[in-house]
């Protein structure tokens, strides 16, 4: 909507008329104080304000409108026959608008400088509607970050108080988080347990079912720091999965007693 402000009628009628038969939409005001009432309860995308009127004149006006965030950026054109002195006109400037007609218009040319001021306009409208999404994008992105580091977190709780070592890896097979039973069986937290020679290594075995993307329980023989057997484990492998995205794999090995113990036996026999 574009604001008319002079305080005679006739100039605001004929301004009325050329623009809202060009598919603007107008709205006037007959004095500086109404003009500014109506600036802060409507938006409009310029102001053609005429310099010279009683109580307040256009160069008020817009020191006014530029003291507040809701109307210091709207484009003001300024109208008067009063003075065509550069002075004058680097006064209409200084008071922030965007450009200065004098009287008596030349219709075209305001018309003109109306279009390009109104295309401005909406290109602002988009580009801002632009930034809004990406703000809104970038807080839900934020928000889902915090929700996935809580839930990194809350699990690493859970699995820090298993009995079973277990620990995670992304989909590049690297190692982000170990409880502390992996470190019974190896000294750093890149270092897999040692398996059995004639069992397959557990980062092969990873590699294999994290390019699959298939969940695995089975057998492997892994020995402790501190001992000279091999003792039976449960491997599982299961898929951590984020909006239907597999984000991490939970890795779990579970010590199974009654094979060590025959283990043992045979071994000791």
């Amino acid at each position: 909507m574009i604001l008319i402000v002079d305080d005679k009628p006739e100039n605001i009628y004929s301004l009325q008329q050329l623009l809202e038969s060009r598919g603007f939409s107008v709205d006037t005001a007959f004095s500086g104080d109404e003009a500014l009432r109506k600036t802060f309860k409507n938006r409009y995308a310029l102001i053609i304000l005429d310099v010279k009127m009683p109580d307040m004149d256009g160069f008020e006006v817009a020191d006014h409108l530029a003291k507040y965030t809701k109307t210091k950026d709207i484009p003001i054109i300024f109208l008067s026959a009063a003075n065509r002195d550069k002075r004058f006109i680097e006064q209409g400037y200084k008071s922030g608008s965007i450009d200065y007609v004098t009287k008596p218009v030349d219709m075209n040319i305001l018309l003109l400088k109306v279009k390009n001021f109104y295309r401005l306009y909406e290109q602002t409208l988009v580009l801002n509607a632009v930034q809004e999404d990406l703000k809104a994008e970038i807080e839900r992105r934020k928000k889902a970050q915090y929700s996935l580091v809580a839930k990194a977190n809350h699990l690493r709780l859970i699995l820090e108080a298993l009995p079973q070592i277990a620990f995670t890896v992304t989909p590049d097979v690297r190692i982000d988080f170990v409880n502390r039973n992996w470190f019974t069986f190896s000294r750093t937290q890149n270092d897999f347990p040692e398996c059995h020679p004639n069992d397959p290594a557990i980062l092969v075995t990873l590699r294999s079912h994290i390019q699959k993307g298939t969940a695995l329980e089975m057998e492997v023989r892994i020995k402790p720091l501190d001992a000279q057997l091999y003792r039976y484990h449960l491997l599982r492998i299961v898929p951590i999965e984020e909006d239907q995205f597999i984000t991490h794999w939970l890795v779990l090995l579970q010590i199974l007693m009654i094979k060590n113990s025959f283990h043992r036996r045979k071994m000791n026999f």
